[in-house]
């Protein structure tokens, strides 16, 4: 009985102290969002705010499931021996064989894209640079529908299938290539 009682006043207190914490990021969030929202000509809509909220959240799942490389990390991981292995990694995005997306004033590479015990980029990584460029679609966007289940795979992600090229460029390009 006394250690039941001890443990539901250890689950009080971490349930106070997570509510504490979201309470605190809650207080942040506004006072960062508040200031951009202000600036603004026009009232913005909630469903734009949730959208951005839903978009941001999504990129803090892909960074905490797969990591974000920096450009150097990522010359590192793929042996580049140059000084400025940061230049290598935009190299390999400018040709059309990394994905790189914008966050926090820098481009990183999500790590889904590189098979890490072998130190090279995934096979279907280029093919899929290639089918969103031709719809005129962006790295983050293929980096987003990479992380959602998609329709063409029977609701899996893309991103489980990267070992099977044909099988996610055939995803990508029914998914891009729709016209409506």
């Amino acid at each position: 009985m006394n250690t039941e009682i001890h443990h539901r006043e250890d689950q009080l207190g971490a349930d106070s102290a997570a509510l504490q914490a979201a309470l605190v990021n809650l207080h942040r969030s506004m006072e960062a969002i508040r200031p951009a929202l202000a600036s603004l000509p026009l009232p913005v809509s909630p469903e734009v705010v949730a959208g951005m909220q839903s978009t941001e959240n999504s990129w803090r799942a892909i960074e905490a499931e797969f990591g974000m490389l920096t450009g150097s990390q990522v010359g590192e991981l793929l042996g580049s021996r140059a000084t400025g292995r940061s230049s290598y990694a935009l190299d390999k995005r400018k040709a059309g064989q990394l994905i790189g997306v914008r966050r926090r004033n820098a481009v990183v590479y999500p790590g889904f894209q590189f098979d890490q015990d072998a130190g090279r980029i995934r096979e279907a990584i280029p093919g899929l640079i290639s089918v969103i460029r031709e719809h005129g679609r962006t790295d983050e966007d293929l980096a987003q529908w990479m992380c959602d289940p998609s329709g063409y795979l029977d609701g899996d992600r893309p991103v489980d299938y990267l070992d099977e090229p044909e099988q996610v460029l055939a995803a990508a390009e029914g998914h891009y290539g729709v016209e409506w």
